[in-house]
């Protein structure tokens, strides 16, 4: 099997692979697994510092997923009915376009970016409302650290030059 760690990237997209079994349990970069024969993620790392790609597979579940992602989660095209198992913290986009998903629940609870469900079978969004609230919260909070942080600095400025 592969190094238990990866520091950078791993790749093993584009092959004819039906399980993950050998994969490493921590990847620093981004892991790419897309365009296999995959139907789940047992085995997948654990921990990944950057992207994870596991689209145009077979995948039916996403149990086996790391439950944080540094980057984006991309698990598009595929043929998923539900959600459980997803990372339920991921940095960037989460995309689960075109696969056969009738709603939302166990969707990740923060995402950073934007969040892709078109091309499904969704009879309700209940599950993505939790995930899209509390990634607004957040990047409403780091926003008005922000503001609050360039007020200061002008502030500081102001009382220079007046002394």
């Amino acid at each position: 099997g592969a190094p238990q760690s990866i520091g950078g990237y791993f790749d093993c997209s584009n092959n004819q692979l039906t399980n993950l079994e050998g994969a490493p349990q921590s990847v620093g970069g981004y892991f790419n697994c897309f365009r296999n024969q995959l139907t789940s993620l047992e085995h997948a790392p654990q921990s990944v510092g950057g992207n994870f790609n596991c689209f145009r597979n077979q995948l039916t579940s996403l149990k086996g997923a790391p439950q944080s992602i540094g980057g984006y989660f991309d698990c598009s095209n595929n043929q998923l009915t539900n959600l459980e198992g997803a990372p339920q913290s991921v940095g960037g986009y989460f995309n689960c376009f075109r696969n056969q998903l009738t709603s939302l629940e166990h969707a990740p609870q923060s995402v950073g970016g934007n969040f892709y469900c078109s091309k499904n079978q969704l009879t309700s969004l209940k599950g993505a409302l939790q995930s899209v609230r509390r990634s607004f919260k957040t990047g409403i909070k780091k926003i008005k650290e922000k503001v609050i942080n360039k007020f200061n600095i002008l502030k500081e400025r102001v009382n220079e030059e007046k002394n």
